[in-house]
């Protein structure tokens, strides 16, 4: 049977891809995990890989065609297979064509299944339920007067009210953007997803001159089975950015406001992940509040060392512009490819956002010189850190050199470290399927939270 590929769902946010070349050919002979052809997303690009052994027998989507996450773009019949139009054409249309909603779990597979409708009453005005719909209820926090019926007569069964719970539960776990204000009166923009009730809490943070949308391509899959926050800090994103002269841009301060987002989110103790910048902040997020965090995870992380490559403050002391922006990501990936046009012009948007290149100068101010190098260091104090830490890094990171990871966890007594062969600074963007790799390897060995 010829299998049909399609468009894979990347981040939480990813709607679409676009083709921007075909590594192999129609008629070629193709072997599972063998790359096919090569997708532009919103903030990356990356290789679609055969899922079968095979002949590539027909090309779908050309190059420069935008596909819908799970449009057709291909089709691999087995060697010698024969496969006639019509059933080309089927196949294609199969396809979704469109982003998959959440998993509702088996309650609304079964809703899908038989008719529901509203609940008769009694007399009394009381919904007909068995007494087991009832108590299931109350022990998963159901409104059985909120409930369809699928029983007979109009009753209420145990399956209704499961299926009630898994779609709530649903709901709650699709992506959403939230608003949180901390106790500094500062709103940060965040986006939520996963499971409530699951047993991982991860916040992740992102670095100087970033937004949380660093995160996309991670956050998909974190959030399979884990409750995940991506903020955006102080001054960036979608967050509020106050004038210098208000708010004191520093380490400290941000680690403060993000503490205050995790607790109010009910998400201590967090597993906090920091990149860069958001490293540092996540360190002293756990030093200062310790009861917030219940581990960390170092990506290509500030304040483990003293160096800092003073390009990056050549790009943070110029003024805003699309090719300032190109020159960041230059500096940011040893993959020129992640260089896209789209990704500058998203950064040069979030940098000119009006208050935006103030706090991001005044952070960097606060946080590195070109004298002294990192003015924000834990190095005295990692012997400290009692939670679990993951150090992972960009092997070819320009902006701060792995040796800082390497050095780092030789000193931090709970401590694992990954280094990332052939990436630069953004080892979650520039290979986000290893990152990914990485990041469930380590969370199925991290101790339960206590």
């Amino acid at each position: 049977m010829p299998t049909l590929v399609t468009m894979p769902k990347w981040g939480l946010t990813m709607q679409s891809g676009t083709i921007t070349g075909w590594i192999a050919n129609e008629g070629e002979t193709v072997a599972a995990g063998a790359p096919l052809l090569t997708v532009e997303t919103e903030k990356a690009v990356n290789d679609i890989e055969a899922p079968t052994d095979g002949v590539l027998l027909k090309i779908v989507a050309a190059s420069g065609d935008e596909v819908p996450v799970m449009g057709a773009v291909a089709i691999i019949a087995a060697p010698g297979e024969t496969v006639s139009d019509d059933e080309l054409a089927a196949l294609i249309a199969s396809a979704g064509g469109s982003a998959p909603a959440a998993a509702a779990g088996a309650g609304a597979a079964a809703a899908a299944a038989r008719p529901a409708r509203a609940a008769t009453r009694t007399d009394g005005g009381r919904v007909t339920a068995s007494p087991a719909a009832r108590k299931l209820a109350t022990e998963l926090g159901v409104d059985i007067d909120t409930v369809e019926a699928s029983g007979p007569g109009g009753r209420v069964t145990s399956e209704d009210v499961q299926r009630a719970a898994d779609l709530v539960s649903a709901e709650r776990a699709a992506p959403r953007d939230e608003m949180i204000t901390t106790e500094q009166g500062i709103t940060l923009a965040g986006l939520v997803a996963g499971p409530e009730a699951a047993a991982n809490k991860i916040v992740f943070l992102h670095g100087l001159g970033g937004s949380l949308s660093t995160w996309a391509q991670v956050m998909g899959d974190a959030a399979m089975s884990n409750r995940v926050l991506a903020l955006d800090l102080p001054g960036h994103g979608g967050s509020d950015k106050p004038a210098p002269d208000g708010f004191e841009y520093t380490v400290a301060k941000i680690a403060q406001a993000v503490g205050d987002a995790i607790v109010s989110q009910g998400l201590a103790p967090a597993i906090v992940v920091g990149h860069s910048m958001g490293g540092a902040v996540a360190l002293q997020l756990a030093i200062d509040r310790p009861k917030a965090v219940r581990a960390l995870v170092l990506v290509n992380s500030a304040g483990l060392g003293k160096e800092i490559n003073v390009e990056l403050l050549d790009r943070v002391e110029s003024e805003p512009s699309l090719e300032e922006s190109r020159k960041t990501l230059e500096l940011f990936f040893e993959d020129k490819r992640m260089v896209l046009a789209r990704g500058v012009e998203d950064m040069h948007k979030n940098r000119s956002a009006e208050g935006a290149d103030p706090a991001m100068k005044a952070l960097a101010a606060s946080s590195f010189s070109r004298e002294d190098g990192q003015l924000v260091s834990f190095v005295d104090k990692l012997a400290e850190v009692t939670v679990p830490v993951y150090l992972i890094w960009g092997e070819l990171d320009r902006v701060i050199p792995a040796k800082h990871g390497q050095d780092a966890a030789l000193v931090i007594p709970n401590c694992w470290l990954d280094v990332m062969r052939g990436i630069g600074h953004v080892p979650q963007v520039e290979d986000a399927a290893a990152f990914n790799a990485l990041m469930r390897r380590w969370l199925a060995q991290l101790p339960a939270a206590e």
